[in-house]
């Protein structure tokens, strides 16, 4: 599993992980109703950099070093034709 954001390593309001191949925006707060919680699967990198575009929109905030990975990883794939 890989992490991106959570509140006790860099103070982050979302949590965001990877695990296997499912980037999850876990217990979202977009994504919850009523005081459900729920996650957000995104159907890639470019769909999660929405996603927590999204988030610091609103006021959450989301470290930038979350940012900076994430667009890593996409130009590495993008680099090997995986994308």
């Amino acid at each position: 599993m890989t992490v991106y954001a959570t509140r006790e390593r860099n103070g982050s309001k979302v949590r965001v992980i990877r695990a296997v191949d499912d980037l999850v925006c876990v217990r979202c707060r977009l994504e919850s109703g009523d005081g459900d919680t729920a996650d957000f699967h995104a159907d890639g990198i470019q769909a999660m950099l929405d996603h927590l575009d999204f988030h610091t929109v609103l006021g959450d905030h989301v470290p930038p070093e979350a940012f900076v990975r994430l667009r890593a990883e996409y130009a590495d794939l993008s680099e090997r034709g995986a994308l």
